[in-house]
């Protein structure tokens, strides 16, 4: 009988028509402008639903009775009206696929309980007889048994070693060469309890196919029968390719004896450890891998990481470029990298990482086809699964076109992806901790958070220091009054003393604007410069240094030839409202108020320190 969550797609393209692709995925459909509601058609929630907006969910009777009405036993009528196979599934029309073969399962007897067609393209279908000559393609009422039940009970009552295989053709194939075999009906992970009975005190031994469902679904069968055969074994054969099965080995130039003697040489199967957390026995650390590092000495291959400090101090230009540095398999700072693919979540959106992005490719001289992944949008990994369920899906996605394993997954910044969250809350960072432990996990890679610090830059990083607590490593910026930036090393288990390391911002012509005016941007360069204040540098305020930095920035970015008249011919400048917009964005005050007072008094002292210059509506940095 086919489930339920099966049925997901069909009813939800029936129902809801075509989805938002932008915002879908293989497991998961999006409906609507922004995609709120999320229909689960593959994955561990296969089958849900969720309206994001509203509050609401459930199961596949759920959103026909919500789009319907009538509740759920209204909901079940429309289904079977609407799919009349919805215990099974429809013949597939003879248009573009062609009948291979059938598989008979029949009763003690031999008498024909089900078929299994299968079609090419390869496909397979489950019809039963309807006791009219013909067949109903659904299994309703039917009672699962293995593929050929009376040659299964003969082998077993015979005690010959019987083969579990995941597919009727390599079944058929066994057979042909005298070794009694046989399966169950949808191939991995359908296996059902009820087959148990039928090996009362048999030798089996399961023989997976080379993938994970095929290593899972062999688990599976074994718990199941180990209670009740007398002998029960996992023989994974060598040399298949991908995907592959005992008819492949066959093919191979493998053999009915070599079979037999692998099967006797395989141990007997015993369940694996059910703990949920990892464990290692004494004895066995020896055997444990070696610790591998994704920056030697720095950054842990598959450890969680942060780098903070205050904000407009070029973390995430930093940060970048580590990215890229991974992505290229580049040393960084004279640090050994190990190269891979890098997903690099930017929630301050897109359009300032692409002007860096094509910066380090010019002044670094980047390569295309490097795997990097920008995702220019913030992921809610707070208030509820979907965020980061959206996100490892994402990932795992853009990790299929990668040549290279994945490495690297960074999140920046902390505050764009708490969600509901309060950073001062070491409840609240801790949700976000396990969140992005649970990226590590499911990917296997390095999570690298991007974090500000508070406003006491003395006191580390903002809010709660869960964080802190949690990562392996961390890494605080700070900038100096002489514009060089220095990486201090907070925190980093099983390394070394290191060193601060030293950069700069370069700044990085791009191109011309339809003004004619520089395109321009920054990139990282290391430099051993002091970081010590020159001779006449100005002590500033954390508010004044912010809006100097943005002012900065802003003229690089946005900046426009002197117009005249009191402005001197050589500066480029921007307007006051433009600046104001940048020193806002870099952090400058909590609250709206806030911010205005701030930038009032640090247009205040610039001004009156020589830092910066104004003529209505134009500002320009005077030093």
């Amino acid at each position: 009988m086919t489930d339920f969550p099966d049925l997901m797609a069909a009813v939800a393209g029936r129902l809801l028509g075509e989805p938002n692709r932008g915002m879908s995925s293989k497991d998961e459909l999006r409906f609507g402008t922004h995609g709120s509601l999320s229909v689960k058609v593959g994955g561990p929630h296969k089958g849900t639903w969720a309206d994001h907006e509203a509050g609401q969910g459930g199961g596949v009777l759920d959103l026909i009775a919500r789009l319907q009405g009538g509740g759920r036993e209204a909901a079940l009528g429309w289904l079977k009206q609407t799919f009349p196979d919805f215990a099974g599934r429809p013949e597939a029309p003879s248009t573009g696929r062609r009948h291979v073969a059938s598989y008979p399962y029949v009763d003690e007897t031999g008498a024909l309980l089900f078929e299994v067609v299968r079609y090419e393209p390869k496909e397979f279908r489950q019809r039963r007889p309807d006791g009219a000559g013909g067949f109903a393609w659904n299994l309703q009422g039917v009672r699962p048994v293995p593929y050929h039940l009376p040659e299964l009970i003969e082998a077993i009552g015979s005690e010959r070693t019987v083969f579990i295989v995941e597919g009727e053709k390599d079944v058929d194939r066994l057979r042909a060469l005298n070794v009694p075999a046989t399966c169950n009906a949808g191939g991995a992970g359908k296996w059902k309890l009820d087959f148990v009975e039928h090996f009362v005190g048999a030798d089996v031994v399961i023989v997976p196919d080379n993938d994970d469902p095929g290593r899972e679904h062999a688990e599976k069968v074994a718990r199941a029968l180990q209670p009740v055969a007398t002998r029960v074994r996992v023989l994974t054969l060598p040399n298949l390719p991908r995907k592959g099965d005992v008819c492949d080995w066959l093919q191979a130039g493998g053999t009915v004896e070599e079979l037999h003697r692998r099967a006797e040489a395989a141990p007997d199967w015993r369940p694996a450890a059910t703990t949920r957390l990892p464990a290692v026995w004494w004895g066995d650390e020896d055997k444990q891998p070696p610790l591998s590092w994704l920056v030697k000495g720095l950054l842990i291959d598959g450890g969680l990481s942060t780098v903070y400090g205050p904000p407009g101090t070029s973390k995430s230009f930093l940060v970048l470029d580590l990215a890229l540095h991974v992505a290229h398999g580049r040393d960084w700072f004279g640090k050994r990298v190990a190269p891979g693919g890098v997903v690099y979540v930017s929630g301050e959106g897109g359009a300032g990482m692409l002007m860096r992005m094509k910066a380090w490719r010019q002044e670094k001289e980047g390569e295309a086809g490097k795997p990097f992944v920008l995702v220019p949008s913030s992921v809610n990994l707070y208030d509820d699964e979907e965020g980061v369920e959206t996100l490892i899906a994402d990932v795992k996605d853009h990790q299929a076109r990668m040549r290279e394993p994945l490495r690297l997954v960074v999140l920046d910044t902390l505050s764009r992806m708490i969600g509901s969250g309060d950073e001062d809350k070491a409840r609240d960072i801790n949700v976000v901790v396990q969140k992005a432990e649970r990226i590590q996990r499911e990917l296997g890679c390095h999570v690298l958070v991007v974090h500000h610090s508070g406003k006491d830059t003395d006191r580390g990083a903002r809010g709660s220091n869960a964080l802190l607590g949690a990562v392996d490593a961390a890494i605080e910026i700070t900038r100096h009054e002489t514009g060089v930036c220095a990486g201090k090393i907070a925190k980093v288990k099983d390394g070394g003393d290191i060193a601060p390391f030293k950069y700069e911002l370069l700044q990085s012509v791009l191109g011309t604007d339809e003004d004619g005016d520089d395109i321009t941007s920054c990139v990282i360069a290391p430099t051993d410069a002091s970081i010590g204040e020159t001779k006449g540098t100005t002590r500033l305020p954390d508010a004044a240094r912010i809006a100097l930095d943005a002012l900065k920035l802003a003229i690089g970015e946005q900046g426009q030839p002197s117009p005249g008249g009191q402005i001197p011919d050589s500066v480029k400048v921007v307007s006051v409202e433009v600046w104001r917009d940048y020193a806002y964005r870099r952090g400058l005050g909590d609250t709206q108020e806030a911010k205005k007072k701030a930038f009032q008094r640090a247009r205040e002292t610039l001004s009156s320190k020589g830092e910066v210059a104004m003529w209505e509506p134009w500002a320009w940095v005077s030093r």
